[in-house]
This record gives structure tokens, sequence and C-alpha cells, in this order.
């Protein structure tokens, strides 16, 4: 056995950095396996991305009002997924919440707050109800025009998920795969510590890291507002917004899920910032491994409060 190191590799996709931190004994099967993993990753954005009119996501939402649209197993599995962390948070996670998402990110300097009535006609477009997912064929049909599907809230989580599994099957036994500043995976622990510690950094001072949060064979998503929003008269509107609502979701600052599946904790993280602190708390408290760190929006002037639930 060679003498233990540790090598990091990026890659940019999905608009954002995947990093891979891997350990091992031999740099060259570390870097081969890493390499595979960015090969797995470009494939995942060329099925998922919505920016690409080849996609299979772009194919469901052209065709899947008119037809039912076959598509690959394991991306029907995570839309089986979405649907099923969409009923478990009362709606609070959508991956149908495109067409609502899009007007309240139009136009960045003729940025308007669309009215009532455009948030009733664009809601009604929204929703998994609107959703048929066929588990016999594999296939995905929407019950009326206008309904869109956009994976951006589970994808990086998704595409972690999916390159973690690979290089465990390569024998990587101890790393961490990043999706961006979204999702984060542990795969075992460092030589000297029992899990990994991955910082959540801090939205006011973002050169400092607000906490930390102890990672061995989990993930960590985060969400927030203040990542990308819209701004008028003083405003800010965060580019997160609750499917219930059809209103930008404001009551957290940050929302972090922690779970052993990195495709989930990316979508909690995204329902976590809708939820709010106690509608965050009851869901925890019955699902045993899922744990949060919320940061509720300060009042001005006001220090950041963190609270953790199960971390």
């Amino acid at each position: 056995m060679g003498t233990p190191i540790i090598i990091s590799v990026k890659r940019r996709a999905m608009d954002c950095e995947f990093e891979l931190v891997l350990r091992g004994t031999d740099r060259q099967y570390l870097l081969d396996a890493g390499e595979e993993a960015f090969e797995e990753l470009a494939r995942l954005e060329e099925q998922m991305s919505v920016f690409i009119p080849t996609s299979e996501i772009s194919d469901i939402n052209a065709n899947a009002s008119n037809r039912p649209v076959r598509v690959d197993a394991r991306l029907f599995d995570l839309l089986l997924m979405a649907k099923r962390v969409s009923a478990e948070t009362s709606g609070a996670f959508d991956i149908s919440v495109g067409p609502l998402a899009r007007r309240w990110t139009a136009g960045d300097e003729d940025f308007s707050v669309p009215t009532s009535e455009e948030i009733r006609q664009l809601t009604s477009k929204v929703g998994m109800r609107h959703v048929r997912l066929d588990e016999r064929d594999y296939t995905v049909e929407f019950d009326r025009p206008g309904v869109m599907l956009d994976l951006g809230a589970i994808g990086k989580g998704y595409a972690v998920r999916q390159m973690a599994s690979l290089l465990r099957d390569r024998g990587i036994d101890a790393g961490l795969v990043s999706g961006g500043a979204s999702t984060v995976y542990a795969i075992g622990h460092p030589p000297d510590d029992d899990a990994w510690t991955v910082g959540i950094r801090n939205p006011v001072e973002r050169e400092k890291r607000l906490t930390t949060v102890k990672l061995g064979d989990q993930a960590l998503s985060t969400s927030g507002g203040h990542e990308r929003f819209a701004e008028l008269d003083g405003i800010r509107y965060s580019h997160v917004i609750d499917p219930r609502t059809g209103r930008p979701a404001d009551n957290l600052l940050i929302a972090g899920a922690v779970t052993p599946d990195p495709a989930e904790s990316d979508a909690l993280s995204t329902a976590f910032l809708a939820l709010g602190v106690e509608e965050t708390r009851r869901f925890c408290s019955t699902h045993a491994n899922v744990g949060a760190v919320l940061v509720p929006r300060p009042a001005p002037g006001a220090e950041l409060e963190i609270i953790r639930i199960g971390t």
C-alpha cells in the first residue's frame, strides 16, 4: 500500500463549479476515477438542462401536454422522487414552478412585480397534480398546456449523488463531491477525524464561514434568496419562489438540509426556505434522517441567528 494522498479536481457544469476531493494511495487512479465522474456529470447535464433543446427535460416540456413522453428509467425515478418530496412538503418544493419562477426573474433591468392576476394565471399551471408519471411505461404527461418541469432545485444534488455512487463503485471510500454552493456529499471520513467538516458561507460577510456541519456519508444542501434576486424601489425579491403562494420565499435568509441522499437534501433545502422555521421543525420531527440549519431573515441591525435541527 502506498502513502495516502488527497487530490482536488474541478469542472464547470450546470452553471457552477463542481469539485471532487478524493483520498487514496494512487494519484493516477484517483484522477481517472474523477474523470469518469465528470463524464457522468456531462451526460446528466445533457439530459436534465432546460437550456439544452435536445435534453430529455426539454422534450418533456415541448411535448408532454400533447402526448406521453417516454424517458430514461433513472430520470423517471428522479421525477418520482421529486413528486414524493413535493407531496411530503405540501407543495413547498415543486419542479413545475418554472412558469412562476421565470416571471419573477424576467427582465433584470425592466423587472416588475407581477400582479395578483398574473400570479393567479401562472399558478394554475403549477403543481405536480398536473404531471402524470406512468410507472409501467416510464412516461411523463401533462394534463394542460403551459406546464413545465425544471430540475434546477434538485439537479445538482442528483448529479452529486450519481457521481458519488460511481466513485464508490471505483473503490473510493473517502472524499467530498460538491456541486457549487448548492450541495456537498461526504464519502466516508478523512484520515484524522470521524467526519468531514463542511462550512456554510456567511451571506453577509461572504469571505467568512457562518457555521460548520459534520458529515459522514451524508449530504448538506443550502438554498438562499441572497444568492440571486431582483431589486425594485429598494426591495429585494428572491428568485426562490414558494409554489404555494406564487411569491418569493423570503422568511429565511438561508435554509440548509442534511440527509443521506444529495438529491433529497437539494430538494429539501429549497422546500425549507419556503416552509420557514416551525414547519421545517415539524417536517424534521417526522423524518428521522433529515436535519436542518436555518437562518431567519434578521431585523435591520440585528445579528444573524442560526437554528440547528438535528445536526
